[in-house]
């Protein structure tokens, strides 16, 4: 993730005041505005869910599921939603927090064997909180495409960037491991943990891990904008081994489904939501800043800015060819979901705040 340029679009215009409780979701207006960015944004298409409480209030696909073969988008299309996949991972290791099936405060070697003694203080909470200070496989050492036990052995042996929990830095390697202990604990693969709490019951029929790719109807092609063309991903998705932490597809109407469950308690309890939603505390009692002074923090899973005491949490996405953004004002009940089948780091989240911004008035 290349969190430094988060800074540059919640430290500006967007989002400036929530002044009330009111809004206002006007199709028409929501069209003419991602129509606007889409062409402005040079997207090959977008798809945009909201809802409010327990009512999908808007649902719409712009432009196209793949270039070359003029596909347009459906609501059957299936998205790689990329680093909104460390959602689930969040909840399944909060679910098996409420079964007393695990604590936030375990050290990760009762799960992980054969950990270097820097890795031993490491929590199940450090891995959630982006405060472990183990190195990202992918963006630090450049282990994409490898399996686990590469990973591991690779990763492991390696120096921590910090002491556990005096730092806040975004590692995917955090969620692969967390994905592995809820194995450790549940006995089934990830796969299955996810399918058997989570897709089953909420009817999320076209959710899966980019593995389990035979459930798939119609793909999203994502892309790359280069020299004024579009390429494909420099990074191929079919090469992604990872767990936990980018590698689910879904579809526009599974999310909606997914976020208004979660929201409204009936995956976990309001009082695990709360701890989920709330900034992330160092070993020295401060908040976790993304950077210094942004006003920008990370609970467990989601990132968190509070703008005039309101709060809005969401977990971007980025890489393979999209941008994805899944955003949530728990004081509106107002979710936004927005899908891009273009890489362009956090063009997502802009075009959600954007849109957050017409609605709240």
């Amino acid at each position: 993730m290349k969190i430094v340029f988060m800074i540059l679009f919640m430290s500006g215009t967007v989002l400036t005041s929530f002044a009330q409780l009111n809004i206002r979701i006007d199709s028409i207006q929501i069209n003419n505005l991602v129509r606007e960015l889409k062409d402005s944004l040079n997207i090959p298409g977008i798809a945009v869910g909201i809802s409010k409480g327990n009512d999908i209030k808007y649902k719409k696909t712009f432009g196209y599921e793949e270039l070359e073969k003029n596909t347009v988008l459906t609501d059957n299309s299936i998205w790689h939603i990329c680093s909104i996949t460390k959602q689930f991972t969040t909840v399944a290791c909060l679910k098996l927090v409420e079964e007393n099936k695990l604590s936030l405060q375990d050290k990760i070697s009762k799960y992980i064997a054969d950990l270097p003694e820097s890795y031993q203080n490491i929590t199940v909470y450090n891995l959630l909180s982006q405060t472990s200070g183990i190195k990202d496989y992918i963006n630090e050492k450049g282990l994409y495409g490898s399996g686990w036990e590469k990973v591991r052995n690779d990763v492991f042996s390696d120096t921590l960037n910090f002491k556990p929990g005096s730092a806040w830095s975004y590692s995917n390697t955090g969620f692969w491991t967390a994905a592995k202990i809820i194995e450790q604990i549940s006995g089934i693969d990830y796969d299955h943990y996810l399918g058997n709490n989570f897709f089953i019951k909420l009817k999320m029929d076209n959710t899966q891990r980019v593995s389990s790719g035979e459930k798939i109807i119609s793909k999203v092609k994502g892309y790359e904008y280069r020299d004024n063309k579009f390429f494909s991903p420099s990074l191929d998705i079919s090469n992604f081994q990872g767990e936990g932490d980018g590698e689910v597809t879904s579809t526009l109407s599974d999310m909606l489904k997914w976020n208004m469950a979660l929201v409204h308690g009936e995956l976990i309890s309001k009082e695990l939501i709360d701890k989920m939603w709330t900034c992330s505390k160092l070993n020295n009692g401060k908040n976790a800043e993304v950077f210094p002074d942004s006003g920008i923090n990370y609970g467990m899973g989601w990132f968190i800015k509070n703008i005039d005491n309101k709060k809005i949490v969401w977990t971007p996405g980025s890489g393979f060819g999209f941008s994805t953004s899944s955003q949530y004002l728990p004081d509106y009940d107002l979710t936004v979901i927005v899908f891009c089948n273009k890489d362009q780091f956090l063009m997502a989240d802009e075009i959600g705040f954007n849109i957050v911004e017409k609605i709240i008035k």
